[in-house]
């Protein structure tokens, strides 16, 4: 009689799972902030936000969160290919269509109540731009088209590439796999592939905890990972860290400066120490919470009501920053203008989720149906035309005259 295989510790249990909630709450608090501290916005107040780049490095502890969670549920739920691309597109598209519609509508705002300092979007340019952002194609290679009034929108087309090419990782087999990823890589260029690394440290992450990494750490060890990252990144921001990393770029590149090449990837040396010192922070707090549930049911209730409209809050945030700053009377040096822009801003951000991520399931079966009408349609088409090369062929076999011509 052989003995029953022990149950296999899954690689995010809820006191994890719970606190990544809370990082990415975070990360979207410092995503807003950094935004507002833009001085149409506040007036410069918040000026040191700016000077030290929070935003764009709480956009790569997102990256990191989305490469551990998208690992994790794929090793767990999505059993096919097609399921997995169902959960990820519905998941992008139930906030990103959205979001192109509010980006339009606040450019066109701005500019109705202030034609001088807000150009008017053409209709060619919104097509565009529309166009650009449903395929998100549009950072790839030299491109950086940005979206109406959304800067933010750049990562999530990072993202959905990433998505894309974790899939061809995980799904597909042999030289098929290598053409597939190759391919795909080729079209994108080297925009979106230079920070894949800190997305794939949240898949490498997975592998570990799901191998047991943070079960064999000791506590004390455990405490320093979890802290120690965060120690070696102010000690990084104080010593300038970013700006001598990407001087070493502009070295490395000729003295092109970073951003003129690579956009919101010019940074990508210094993304890559912070992809590093998160994995490490998750691998300790992984190991301090295996045997705890997580918070208190109130403070964990609110938690994951925060967290599960965070995407919304991140892709709305921007938009309707500036057509708060845009409106007759506002001024950014008033510190209570600031403070209710803010309050106003996240309000209407998780309202606005009720229609957005807080509908996925309507969202994910809307996007089934037309999936599935597509490939059948597709197949329809395929139908008829083997039908027609029948049809020619019959005609060319029954009827000399055709043969000969």
């Amino acid at each position: 009689m052989t003995s029953a295989a022990p149950a296999r510790t899954p690689a995010i249990g809820q006191g994890l799972s719970l606190y990544l909630d809370a990082a990415r709450v975070a990360a979207a608090a410092v995503v807003l902030v950094s935004h507002l501290a833009y001085p149409w916005a506040s007036g410069g107040g918040l000026q040191w936000v700016r000077d030290l780049n929070l935003g764009s490095d709480a956009v790569v502890l997102f990256f990191v969160l989305s490469g551990l969670v998208i690992a994790h549920t794929t090793s767990v739920k999505d059993a096919t290919p097609g399921a997995y691309a169902l959960a990820r597109v519905s998941r992008l598209y139930s906030v990103a269509i959205p979001a192109l519609a509010l980006s339009f509508a606040c450019a066109a705002l701005m500019h109705a109540i202030d034609p001088v300092s807000h150009a008017r979007l053409a209709w060619s340019d919104v097509f565009e731009q529309t166009l650009r952002g449903l395929t998100f194609t549009n950072y790839v290679w030299w491109d950086s088209q940005r979206i109406a009034a959304n800067g933010p929108y750049w990562s999530v087309a990072y993202e959905f590439w990433y998505y894309v090419l974790f899939g061809m990782a995980f799904y597909l087999r042999g030289r098929v796999r290598v053409w597939a990823i190759a391919l795909t890589a080729l079209l994108l260029g080297p925009k979106v592939l230079l920070l894949a690394p800190c997305w794939l440290a949240g898949v490498a992450l997975h592998r570990w905890l799901q191998a047991g990494a943070a079960n064999g750490l000791a506590r004390g060890r455990a405490w320093r990972l979890a802290i120690g990252p965060w120690i070696a990144y102010a000690a990084l921001l104080t010593v300038e860290a970013p700006q001598h990393l990407t001087h070493l770029t502009w070295l490395l590149f000729g003295r092109i400066h970073p951003n003129a090449l690579f956009g919101f990837s010019d940074e990508f040396i210094w993304n890559f120490v912070l992809a590093g010192l998160f994995s490490a922070h998750f691998l300790g707090v992984a190991a301090l919470v295996r045997d705890r549930a997580g918070a208190p049911q109130s403070a964990a209730g609110a938690i994951r009501w925060v967290a599960g409209r965070t995407f919304s809050l991140y892709l709305f945030h921007m938009p309707l920053l500036k057509l708060g700053s845009a409106l007759p009377g506002y001024d950014p040096a008033n510190p209570l203008h600031a403070a209710v822009l803010l309050a106003g801003v996240v309000g209407l951000c998780l309202l606005l989720a009720e229609g957005s991520e807080r509908r996925l399931p309507q969202w994910r079966a809307v996007i089934a149906r037309l999936g599935a009408a597509t490939a059948n349609a597709m197949r329809g088409r395929l139908f008829v035309t083997e039908i027609a090369q029948c049809s020619d062929k019959f005609a060319v076999r029954g009827n000399p005259d055709r043969e000969s011509a």
